[in-house]
């Protein structure tokens, strides 16, 4: 089966055309176009980005004096979208919004936000509810990655009210509510994000949405995880597992990197072992270098015992700047290497924790 392409990476051609648009730069617009439309039938699914480009085209149309086209674009367009007022302010919305989620997907959080919050002053000029919620759940998350769990909080619960009023949008509701679990969840509110992240799970199984299900019982794993309730973590990660849709997604490699971390911790080396050959075997064939790293770390400090290799390891994920996932690991190793009376590592992973947590304030001063 063909590998989607990311519609990210399509965005930033997209926006790659509105630039060369802009400028009237005809020839490069025209090139561009082309090897967008080739790209569009691979790409994963993403209704707005397919609005953003026909606003575009619609653009492109009027730029090569292409008028009667134009206007007939427009008109699909205004019935895409009946309340669209300006489709200037709607371009220079979708250029902001998707060039943070861009940045968002290079694992760059910072500069998603200060995108984001560009295309927070376009937003104003556009009267729709479900546009402004779907913005307010992406600068959520980009502010969860960096740890701003109070503006996060705020922007999730913001999403979440609108979605809930709107029967069609119950799914992104229940990832609103998943969301906000995991902000309560690093503000040590165990039992509210543990409610929360219940309620999400009762959702999804009233919709039969095996994707949140799965979604919703690998975020309860990590919240017993952080509680150190290793035995019932160790079971939501396996309901995960379970679900087929869950188990061949991106996140399945996730849930199969937490669930090996656990049997690690509690000593089942063998079904441990057996978790690490599969999900890292997942993360290779899928490209996931992140999760590759992280597989590697864990194996070479329980199985190989091979400091060398978790230095290697660390290294990849300090090059993306995984301040907080470094935090947590080394934070991990430290306790290992404190249990097994090598205080002398400990003692240098514990180091590293610290440091790694004030590279995460360092990232937040570059908010603009």
């Amino acid at each position: 089966m063909k590998t989607k392409i990311a519609y990210e990476e399509v965005a930033k051609m997209l926006n790659q055309w509105y630039v060369m648009i802009k400028r009237h730069e005809i020839s490069q617009a025209v090139s561009i176009k082309y090897d967008i439309e080739h790209q569009l039938p691979n790409m994963e699914e993403n209704q707005d980005l397919l609005l953003y480009f026909n606003l575009l085209d619609y653009r492109h149309k009027l730029l090569t004096e292409k008028f009667a086209e134009s206007t007939r674009l427009f008109k699909d367009i205004q019935h895409q979208k009946a309340d669209i007022q300006s489709t200037d302010d709607m371009i220079e919305y979708y250029f902001f919004f998707f060039a943070g989620m861009y940045e968002f997907h290079k694992k760059d959080y910072t500069n998603a936000i200060n995108y984001y919050k560009l295309a927070e002053d376009k937003l104003r000029k556009i009267p729709d509810q479900i546009e402004n919620a779907e913005f307010h759940y992406k600068l959520a998350i980009a502010y969860y990655q960096i740890k701003q769990n109070f503006f996060s909080l705020n922007h999730a619960k913001t999403a979440l009210k609108t979605f809930k009023t709107h029967d069609d949008y119950i799914q992104k509701a229940i990832s609103s509510e998943m969301l906000i679990a995991a902000n309560k969840l690093d503000l040590f509110h165990f039992d509210e994000a543990e409610k929360h992240y219940k309620q999400a799970l009762k959702d999804a199984e009233q919709i039969q949405h095996n994707i949140l299900i799965g979604m919703a019982h690998h975020n309860l794993g990590l919240s017993y995880v952080s509680r150190d309730l290793l035995a019932l973590a160790e079971k939501h990660f396996k309901e995960a597992l379970v679900l087929k849709e869950h188990e061949e997604s991106v996140y399945g490699i996730h849930s199969m990197f937490e669930l090996t971390h656990v049997l690690y911790k509690l000593g089942l080396f063998k079904e441990a072992r057996d978790w690490y050959e599969k999900g890292f075997s997942r993360a290779k064939k899928a490209g996931e270098r992140e999760y590759l790293s992280k597989f590697k770390l864990i194996h070479a400090l329980y199985d190989e015992h091979d400091s060398l290799m978790i230095e290697h390891a660390l290294e990849y994920l300090k090059t993306i700047n995984l301040w907080t996932d470094i935090a947590e690991l080394t934070l991990d190793i430290a306790h290992y290497y404190k249990k097994n009376g090598d205080v002398h590592n400990a003692a240098g992973y514990f180091e590293e924790s610290h440091h790694a947590r004030d590279q995460i304030l360092k990232r937040t001063e570059e908010l603009k």
